[in-house]
C-alpha cells in the first residue's frame, strides 16, 4: 500500500521541518511505501525556498507551492489531488504542520486498522501540549438551531473584542469550564467528530471523494465531514492504536496581526463556516426528505 502525507505549510518554517523530520525518522514499515507532499499555502515569508532547499533532493518528498492563502480546505486540497492522481495513493494522511509522529508502527496500524474496520476516515489519538487529548469528539452533528445560537455567542464575542472585554469573558469561561480529558480515550469509537489536526483517508474514501469540502476558509471542516458521513453513511473512525502529538496554532500564532486582531478574525470565520455549515445542512436534510419520499413511493 502506498501512504501519501500531506502537511499544508503556511508560515512555521522550524514546525513543518519538525514535522517532516519526526515522519522520516521515526516511521518505520517494511510494507508499504511512504510519500511526503509538504503544500505551501501562499507563505510570504520565502519559507518555500527553505521547504525547496531542505527537501527537493529528498527521495519520496515533493514540495509544492500555492500562488496565495487558499485557507484550510483549499490548501489542503491541492496535494490530496496530487497525492490522489500523481502519486496513486491508497492513504492519504492530512497533517498539520505543527504535529509530530513518535510511533514507529503509525503506517502498519493505520492499514491493519482499515483491514478491520474498513473506515473511510481515521483519527488518531491527538495529545496537545497542555495534556488534552483532542480526539474523539461528538457524535452529534449540529442542529440548525443549535448553529444560530451559536453564531449569535461568535457575535457578542466580536462586540465584546472591539470593547477590550472579550479576555473577561474568557476568564469567566476558563473558570467555569468542565475538566479536560486528561486520559486517552481507550479502544475505537465508530462515527464520531475528528481533529481536523490529523484525518487519514482510506482507499473508500480516496477513490470516492477528492478531498475536503472547499468552502470554508478556516474552522468547521470536521464537522462538515462528519455532516457528509451521516449523510452518505460512511464509518469515521477514532482509534487509541494511532498517536500524535500537536503543538496547536503555530501558523496562526505567526500571522502578523496583533492579539485583538486575531481573536476578531477567528470569531468572524467561525461565524462564516457557521453559515456555509447550515447551509450545507438545509441541503441535507432536503435531499434525505426527497429521497425519504421517493423511497415510500416505490413501496407504495
Amino acid at each position: 500500500m502506498k501512504v501519501v502525507f500531506v502537511i499544508l505549510h503556511y508560515l512555521a518554517i522550524k514546525d513543518t521541518i519538525e514535522c517532516v523530520e519526526s515522519i522520516l525518522n521515526n516511521i518505520k514499515t517494511r510494507t508499504h511505501q511512504i510519500d511526503i507532499v509538504i503544500v505551501d499555502n501562499g507563505s510570504p515569508n520565502q519559507s518555500y525556498d527553505v521547504l525547496i532547499t531542505n527537501f527537493s533532493q529528498v527521495q519520496n518528498i515533493y514540495v509544492l507551492k500555492n500562488e496565495d492563502n487558499l485557507g484550510f480546505a483549499k490548501g489542503n486540497n491541492v496535494g490530496y489531488k496530487y497525492a490522489k492522481y500523481c502519486l496513486k495513493a491508497d492513504f492519504i494522511v492530512l497533517l498539520n504542520n505543527d504535529t509530530m509522529i513518535f510511533q514507529a508502527d503509525f503506517v502498519d496500524m493505520l492499514v491493519s486498522k482499515y483491514v478491520e474496520k474498513k473506515y473511510f476516515v481515521l483519527g488518531p489519538d491527538i495529545v496537545a501540549a497542555d495534556g488534552y487529548h483532542q480526539n474523539p469528539g461528538s457524535k452529534q452533528s449540529w442542529g440548525l438551531m443549535e448553529l444560530s445560537l451559536y453564531r449569535l455567542k461568535k457575535r457578542i464575542r466580536l462586540f465584546l473584542s472591539y470593547l477590550h472585554l472579550d479576555n473577561v469573558t474568557s476568564s469567566i469561561i476558563e473558570r467555569t469550564k468542565e475538566v479536560y480529558r486528561a486520559e486517552t480515550m481507550v479502544g475505537d469509537v465508530e462515527n464520531t467528530i475528528l481533529h481536523g489536526a490529523c484525518l487519514i483517508f482510506s482507499p473508500l474514501y480516496v477513490k470516492r471523494f477528492e478531498g475536503l469540502h472547499d468552502e470554508t476558509f478556516l474552522y468547521m471542516e470536521e464537522d462538515i465531514l462528519k455532516l457528509y458521513a451521516d449523510f452518505y453513511g460512511f464509518l469515521m473512525l477514532y482509534s487509541d492504536a494511532l498517536q500524535i502529538f500537536h503543538k496547536e496554532d503555530a501558523a496562526t500564532n505567526m500571522v502578523s496581526l496583533n492579539s485583538n486582531e486575531k481573536i476578531r478574525l477567528k470569531y468572524k470565520r467561525l461565524i462564516e463556516s457557521s453559515k456555509i455549515y447550515s447551509k450545507l445542512k438545509r441541503n441535507v436534510l432536503v435531499k434525505k426528505k426527497i429521497i425519504g419520499s421517493m423511497e415510500y413511493a416505490a413501496v407504495k
